[in-house]
């Protein structure tokens, strides 16, 4: 069993908002897969019940798609065979946890073409496919148009082939993936007395991996989202977490809607990370 949380991105510090690319080996891309085990199911069940919310594709993916799923196949141990009657990005969704979204070059910017998207973090596909990275990002402090002209630009001279990663992380109420609006999640946290919502509080944490796909196909930008009850972190983990929370500036707050759970992140602070 692997370690967890998987990815500890809170202990380099406060959310910041910059690309902060790192590469990564193609072995270590989608295998192995720190989330199958509990995300897959939901993914699958998700698909069945409502597959025109999680998955979608502008005219034109198509080969992009094939090129995509092609390359997530060769990265895995063994190539699953995929379910022929469903389209080929859908049908390799259910063999990893991670979300897959196309993006292909489209009137000089980059452009959310196709997705499957069952872990979306406080959006949904039909808001964002189709949409320019510029769009994407106008939400995030400083996202438009500075972070997008450098993710355009990274997107352009990223080499075919190369794989880099970075995170996102966030606390939420609960541990459903699956989140295209936290309004009624934010509205339970703040409704419950601190002490009951700390054993509740989870950590979100956001893998994004990038790949180059061959010309002319674009981009394969994946999405795996790993949920951990707060009370299972190391006391290291808990601290570090602390100072990361403590260092957050007021923009960062702001967008990640943390208003409402610092009741209960004092609780539980003082509960796994008192002061020294």
């Amino acid at each position: 069993m692997s370690a967890r949380p998987p990815f500890t991105p809170f202990m380099q510090g406060a959310p910041r908002f910059t690309p902060g690319l790192r590469p990564i080996n193609i072995q270590n891309w989608l295998a192995p897969d720190t989330e199958a085990q509990t995300a897959l199911p939901d993914k699958c069940a998700l698909i069945k019940k409502c597959p025109q919310d999680v998955y979608g594709a502008m005219p034109g993916a198509g080969p992009g798609s094939e090129e995509a799923v092609r390359m997530a196949r060769q990265a895995l141990p063994a190539a699953p065979a995929l379910d022929p009657n469903l389209p080929p990005l859908l049908a390799m969704s259910l063999h990893v946890s991670d979300d897959l979204c196309l993006m292909e070059k489209q009137g000089g910017e980059w452009v959310l073409t196709a997705a499957s998207l069952c872990a979306p973090t406080h959006f949904s596909l039909a808001q964002v496919l189709g949409k320019s990275v510029t769009f994407l990002h106008g939400p995030v402090p400083d996202g438009a148009p500075a972070l997008a002209s450098k993710i355009n630009f990274m997107f352009d001279r990223l080499p075919p082939g190369t794989i880099v990663e970075r995170f996102n992380w966030t606390i939420q109420l609960d541990a459903t993936r699956y989140m295209p609006d936290p309004g009624p999640m934010r509205a339970r946290v703040a409704a419950l007395p601190a002490k009951e919502a700390v054993p509740r509080l989870h950590l979100r944490v956001e893998r994004q991996t990038i790949i180059r796909l061959p010309q002319p196909h674009g981009v394969l930008f994946c999405i795996r989202v790993c949920i951990d009850p707060l009370s299972a972190l190391s006391r290291a983990h808990c601290i570090g977490l602390r100072k990361s929370w403590d260092a957050a500036e007021d923009t960062a707050r702001r967008y990640k809607h943390w208003a409402p759970f610092e009741p209960s992140m004092r609780v539980f602070f003082d509960q796994y990370a008192p002061f020294e």
